[in-house]
């Protein structure tokens, strides 16, 4: 077929999805008339709402009762403060009503909304009681303890509200500000009688300016939502396309007709594609258009937190950077339109993809982040953090770059896996049974193994939340790791008529793999732990007392020695292997046929089921490395060697004090580490090479 008719083709292909686009209500709805909507519609509501709610905290009486035993002494003080409120022309905010009420049970009220705020008078004695219970909580030393016991007693005011209603709250807030106003004023009058030579409004004034302008403030604002907001309507509307694109066809059996044509199957998938495609442009020129139109051209007045200051140049930036994010969602949904036989498969996939696209766009979010570090080179999340600096008027250009070429370098690879899986393989026709749909058992466990592997997650995940402080570190450790992780991979092997030799990868090896462990457990670790450290600084900063904590509460004071090395380094080391570069490997080699990228997953899994977001890095680095230790040996035996050596070399020399609990390896120590891995990783290569035969041997074996 020559150039111009394979144009042709794909052009009359592509103009036949968007007219089967342009029919479906839903897309229209959501790629077009939504974002057209949602952005002015916001504007007007949130401006409406504003001025509304400003408007009835303003108009409202407030009514507050008084209780305690010094009730006399707080209705004078805030009578004062509510006389102040009201005729103080200075005041920061626009004067209010009181109005105090003498109810039986004024707590009662308070909560049935009857009032809006109860003041408290207390004794010395009782606000020395209240004080000492609060700082005995909150510290613990004992002299400063003993120096707040030595202060002089003196009475005080509480302030009871309801922290869910709006208008208790606006009420405590009044009031609380114009009590402290009538404390200074009582206090700086005594001072001034004792004859303090200047006024007390002169001493050591204090006044707030902030660099940043208003514009960079709601810049910054709408910078960490609109990433988010777009890629959620991309999912959303390329789902719609993606689904009905392949899914949907194979239920209605129309594309065997398609087929048929003088059409190749690549030019199938792209028209495909390029519809999905289409569908997230759209929503991203919208959205652009948008911010064209209300903040640069100003077609509506904006309130206060949405005058945004950005310019054609800014908006085109904005542009370009999601173009990839676009293609990047629109191949990974059509993959997944591909993969799945049905519209009910298509669900049950959507829905973990739609966190993982989603989960990074939030990174714009997290405290201290910024683009000029290594999140840059996150896919996705860079752009995020791009969209937010472009916003505040920041176009730090090399590192806008480096986010847009991550981000379209992810795109461009799943572009092409996308185009090649549904090109080179069945699943783009759905018209016939498969082996496995024939055979069942062990030929279809590998189509199974992902949602086997999240179902367990989720049990994993549940039964941590639920009971995983009553457990204690022992019992958590022997409830995953062998009840749900080990007790779940026998079920599996049952169900599905697996050979446990073959699914547990219960191989000899060869004796040089021994070796290999002993040279690369410790070289791993050291790398593992630069990495971690890296993170922890550039892109998901950890305070120390969490990091402390969380090392306390894994190794326990009260655990003995022997306890350490059975719950934390063998048991891991035996069952945490057996699960992941056993079962979940054994599921995968039929779907994944790259090692690296087979290694890959099998070590993002593994570092996901480790559920603390600072360790699943490193944790994840870790598995991939174990991956390629069971791929390259043909066992499963090294790895558990490996894995048990790992965690004790992390846990047992603290324990017994032969290193400090603050050590952490040099930077020094980073060349020979990976010096160490790849000896170690070339030995196991090269014995899993002379030894295939060996293992191919052991494989035949019954369980």
């Amino acid at each position: 077929m020559s150039g111009a008719t394979k144009q042709s083709a794909l052009g009359t292909l592509f103009r036949y999805e968007i007219k089967m686009l342009l029919r479906d209500t839903r897309t229209i709805l959501i790629a077009i008339v939504a974002p057209l909507v949602i952005f002015p519609a916001y504007i007007l509501i949130l401006g409406y709402v504003e001025s509304r709610e400003q408007e009835a905290l303003e108009e409202t009486t407030y009514t507050y009762a008084v209780l305690g035993t010094e009730s006399e002494w707080a209705a004078e003080l805030v009578l004062a403060a509510v006389a102040r409120e009201s005729s103080d022309p200075d005041t920061s905010s626009a004067p209010v009503t009181f109005e105090r009420r003498s109810p039986e049970e004024p707590l009662a009220d308070l909560e049935a909304g009857e009032l809006h705020v109860v003041v408290e008078g207390l004794s010395a004695v009782e606000w020395d009681s209240v004080r000492a219970e609060t700082e005995s909580e909150q510290s613990d030393s004992t002299e400063d303890r003993a120096d707040a016991s030595q202060q002089p007693s003196v009475p005080a005011v509480r302030i009871h509200f309801r922290a869910e209603s709006d208008f208790s709250r606006e009420a405590r807030n009044r009031l609380t500000e114009r009590l402290r106003e009538i404390r200074a004023s009582k206090r700086d009058s005594v001072y001034q009688a004792a004859g303090f030579p200047i006024a007390m409004e002169r001493v050591a004034q204090v006044e707030e300016v902030s660099v940043a302008t208003a514009a960079k403030e709601a810049g910054a604002l709408l910078g960490i939502a609109l990433t988010p907001v777009l890629v959620l309507l991309m999912l959303s509307g390329g789902s719609i396309v993606a689904v009905d694109a392949i899914s949907g066809e194979k239920e209605r059996g129309t594309l065997e007709t398609l087929l048929t044509t003088a059409a190749s199957r690549t030019e199938i998938v792209r028209a495909k594609m390029l519809a999905v495609v289409a569908v997230g442009l759209t929503v991203a020129v919208i959205n652009v258009a948008n911010l064209l139109l209300y903040l640069v051209v100003g077609l509506l007045d904006l309130p206060a937190n949405f005058a945004v200051e950005v310019g054609i140049w800014e908006l085109f930036l904005l542009l370009v950077l999601f173009v990839p994010v676009t293609l990047l969602v629109s191949s990974a949904l059509l993959l997944l339109s591909g993969a799945s036989k049905s519209y009910k498969e298509y669900q049950v996939y959507f829905f973990p993809v739609f966190l993982v696209f989603l989960i990074p766009t939030f990174a714009a979010s997290l405290p201290g982040i910024e683009l000029r570090s290594i999140i840059s080179f996150v896919p996705l999340a860079g752009v995020a953090v791009a969209t937010r600096e472009i916003m505040i008027g920041v176009t730090d250009l090399l590192f806008i770059f480096i986010a847009f070429l991550t981000t379209g370098g992810l795109a461009a690879w799943l572009t092409h896996l996308t185009q090649q899986t549904l090109s080179n393989e069945k699943l783009i026709s759905g018209s016939d049974l498969d082996e496995a749909d024939l055979t069942g058992g062990a030929a279809l466990f590998p189509r199974h193994v992902i949602r086997l592997f999240l179902g367990m997650w989720v049990v994993f995940f549940v039964v941590s939340l639920w009971f995983g402080e009553d457990l204690g570190i022992r019992g958590q450790v022997a409830v995953n790791v062998v009840v749900i992780f080990f007790g779940g991979c026998l079920l599996i092997v049952r169900r599905y008529g697996l050979n446990a030799v073959d699914a547990f990868g219960l191989r000899i090896p060869h004796p040089t793999a021994w070796l290999a462990v002993i040279i690369g457990a410790p070289s791993a670790l050291i790398l593992a732990v630069g990495l971690g450290e890296l993170m922890n600084r550039y892109v998901l900063p950890v305070p120390e007392r969490m990091l402390e904590s969380f090392g306390q509460s894994l190794a326990p004071p009260d655990m003995t020695l022997w306890q350490l090395v059975f719950f934390l380094t063998i048991l891991p080391g035996i069952f945490e292997e057996l699960t992941f570069r056993g079962v979940l490997l054994y599921g995968l080699k039929e779907r994944i046929r790259r090692r690296w990228l087979l290694a890959l997953v099998v070590g993002l899994i593994f570092g996901l089921f480790h559920v603390s977001l600072f360790r699943i890095v490193p944790t994840a680095l870790l598995g991939f490395v174990l991956t390629v230790v069971v791929l390259f040996s043909g066992s499963i035996y090294p790895a558990m060697l490996w894995h048990a050596l790992n965690n004790a070399i992390g846990i047992i020399p603290f324990r017994l004090k032969i290193l400090p609990a603050d050590f952490e390896p040099s930077a020094w120590w980073t060349l020979p580490a990976a010096i160490g891995l790849a000896v170690s990783l070339w030995i196991l290569w090269r014995g899993g090479t002379d030894g295939s035969k060996r293992a191919t041997s052991h494989s035949g074996r019954g369980a």
